[in-house]
């Protein structure tokens, strides 16, 4: 538990939560799957009983979202993914919402960066397809190698560009060998979004989207003001969210940064941090 304290909790329930997957929810997916625990898939329902809706808000790739969002009980509403880019009706378990990117001008900035760099790509819910050298170090829908001219020629919701990282999965600090690649391949943010993960990867996707147009996107589908929004998060890349939200909750273990900025800190995801929060809203 974080020794930042809130200067108010939130006494209201919210109208709509929101939550991240990775290290909120669930712990860090490397090379085995992992699933919620009971306390947390008790609190997500204990949400819903009371007539609240609960989003996912996550970077995942959409097979890996709606794999988790089934395992935290989620049967209905949306899920968005590849950090706002992708949406999901889990009701109808279709494909809502889906922004894309030119591939070939973001692949041949990072490999002016670093020759070495590899790429993966996501297109729906097909899997990972990658370059031969992309690492596969954790556990994910691979769905083959492809050819960088095959990449280039097609949009994608989001593209991965990978260089060797010293991080593990889930650190507490952004890969400075990543964040060395995406400062040297400057991508115009007026083209691309870019997020610099934690274990060598950059992830890229449309301009002007993020986890904050996520949510944004499907509190406008409730009729839910961000005032009546509570998010959950861990990692940078929800910070756009917590910004956006009227109330954002940090996880016990996330970065300094990630905690300062967020209304409340939890207990950590190794605490069902997430399910102790919950609990005061709807126990």
């Amino acid at each position: 538990m974080s020794d930042i304290a809130p200067a108010r909790l939130r006494e209201t329930p919210p109208k709509l939560v929101a939550i991240d997957l990775d290290g909120t929810v669930v712990d860090y997916h490397d090379k085995q799957l992992t699933t919620p625990t009971r306390a947390v898939i008790d609190a997500i329902a204990a949400v819903r009983e009371a007539g609240v809706p609960v989003a996912v808000v996550t970077g995942r790739a959409l097979w890996g979202t709606v794999r988790t969002a089934a395992d935290l009980g989620l049967d209905e509403g949306f899920a968005s993914a590849n950090h706002g880019a992708a949406e999901y009706d889990l009701g109808r378990g279709e494909v809502s919402h889906e922004a894309v990117v030119d591939t070939r001008a973001a692949i041949e900035a990072f490999l002016a960066s670093d020759p070495d760099v590899e790429f993966a790509v996501a297109y729906g819910l097909e899997g990972w397809w990658h370059t031969k050298g992309f690492k596969r170090d954790f556990h994910a829908k691979w769905a083959g190698a492809i050819d960088l001219d095959d990449i280039m020629g097609r949009p994608a919701a989001r593209i991965v560009a990978r260089v060797a990282s010293d991080n593990r999965y889930g650190g507490a600090s952004r890969c400075p060998h990543a964040l060395r690649l995406a400062q040297g391949a400057g991508l115009d943010p007026l083209a691309y979004h870019v997020e610099v993960g934690y274990n060598g990867w950059v992830d890229i996707g449309p301009p002007g989207v993020s986890k904050a147009t996520g949510i944004a996107r499907i509190a406008e589908r409730y009729g839910v003001s961000s005032a009546d929004t509570v998010v959950f998060g861990d990692a940078h890349n929800d910070l756009t969210m917590f910004a956006w939200a009227g109330y954002a909750v940090a996880m016990g273990q996330a970065d300094p940064d990630v905690r300062a900025a967020a209304d409340e800190v939890a207990p950590s995801v190794w605490e069902d941090g997430v399910a102790t929060v919950l609990a005061r809203w709807f126990p």
